[in-house]
């Protein structure tokens, strides 16, 4: 079986690991890591982006009562330090909580999401969101070519099957120098170099790969490149500190796995995941330390382009 090839670079990849089913691939030179094969959309609209699979059922009804995040703060600051308003898109923009402040801020906005219930919150709180993907979104009027002066994509480029197609069509969109704000999980970081190494060593599952719902793992240089093959020219990067430490041993599934277990097994494992976790929590704040005095790199990262040019 031929390895599939890397949707940047278009270097033949190598396997990488298999995680809840799904095969991992990296490319040998930008670093890409992604699913392959990809499951179609028909799944993930109807298997993990909906009201059915519980998916962001917990998100808020009232965005009025929703307090700012740090991370949104730091995108209206660099949006306001830099004088830039108008309209604005929030592609995957779940209920609403980046466009509601948005709006606040005197942006004209519109919202895309793929799930019915959050964009029927968002659409509830008095947010114009059309559910469905960007591509449909794109029949319908206020989506004109060049008509948007910001695209953010928020914790979304990961999930969709072509991060490529997605950005061709933000290109589109965008007026003239407008300015697209991806955030997206950074493999490039002390963080996730120091669990992937656990998982070579001591096999623990690395948290910082979750398929289905994420498809493609970037780092800062892969995706700056794939921005700028796409007619987006970067601007620049900052932040933002990994999820939760509580999140991330979540993501390792290791409780799920030793409740499974029975008799010596589930003791002998529990042993095995006590371990685990610990060496988690020990790195977690060791990666605190690491971005104090030395990395500033960690795994929240948001990268800025503008639009630059026409793709041909």
């Amino acid at each position: 079986m031929t390895n599939p090839t890397c949707h940047i670079c278009g270097s033949s990849s190598r396997f990488l690991l298999t995680k809840d089913g799904y095969s991992l691939y990296q490319c040998p030179k930008c670093r890409l890591v992604f699913v392959s094969p990809q499951p179609s959309g028909d799944f993930l609209a109807s298997k993990v982006y909906s009201k059915g699979s519980g998916y962001q059922g917990h998100k808020p009804k009232d965005l009025s009562q929703v307090t700012l995040t740090k991370a949104y703060a730091k995108v209206f600051s660099y949006l306001n330090n830099e004088g830039i308003k108008g309209k604005l898109l929030d592609i995957g923009c779940s209920n609403g909580e980046f466009l509601y402040p948005a709006k606040l801020r005197g942006f004209e906005v519109r919202g895309v999401e793929l799930n019915p219930y959050t964009s029927e919150i968002a659409r509830d709180n008095g947010l114009e969101v059309f559910t469905g993907t960007l591509s449909d979104a794109r029949s319908k009027p206020g989506f004109e070519e060049e008509s948007f002066d910001v695209i953010f994509l928020g914790d979304l480029i990961e999930h969709v099957g072509d991060p490529r197609a997605l950005l061709v069509e933000c290109q589109s969109l965008l007026a003239p120098n407008g300015k697209i704000i991806i955030s997206t999980p950074n493999l490039d970081c002390f963080w996730a170099r120091a669990t992937f190494a656990l998982h070579k060593l001591l096999k623990i599952p690395w948290s910082s790969v979750t398929p289905p719902h994420h498809l493609f793992q970037f780092s800062r240089g892969n995706l700056i490149t794939l921005m700028s093959q796409c007619g987006l020219g970067y601007e620049t990067t900052w932040y933002n500190r990994r999820p939760s430490l509580f999140y991330e041993r979540g993501q390792t599934h290791l409780v799920r796995e030793w409740r499974a277990r029975k008799g010596l097994k589930k003791l002998f494992f529990g042993i095995y995941m006590a371990v685990s976790l610990s060496l988690y929590a020990i790195f977690y704040y060791l990666a605190d330390l690491i971005g104090l005095f030395v990395i500033k790199k960690d795994f929240g990262m948001v990268v800025v382009a503008a639009k630059r040019a026409v793709v041909a």
